[in-house]
């Protein structure tokens, strides 16, 4: 993966987190958005999340993908 997709990662990552994380779970829901279900079908591309429902689960991968852009932030 590049660096420069590594950023985009990042940055959706982090909008999927604070936008699409259901707040019981650490499962994505894109709530039926054009913009959610595309978001939801990169992060599985690049193997950050799984899907499951109507969205998608974090992987240990996805995971470390938050860690990075959170220490980044420090």
């Amino acid at each position: 993966m590049t660096r420069e997709e590594r950023r985009l990662l990042h940055a959706l990552a982090g909008m999927c987190e604070q936008y699409l994380q259901r707040h019981d779970a650490d499962e994505l829901d894109h709530q039926g958005t054009s913009a959610g279900e595309e978001a939801v079908e990169l992060l599985v591309l690049y193997g950050m999340i799984r899907p499951c429902g109507r969205g998608g689960v974090w992987t240990n991968a996805g995971r470390v993908l938050l860690d990075e852009r959170t220490d980044r932030d420090d």
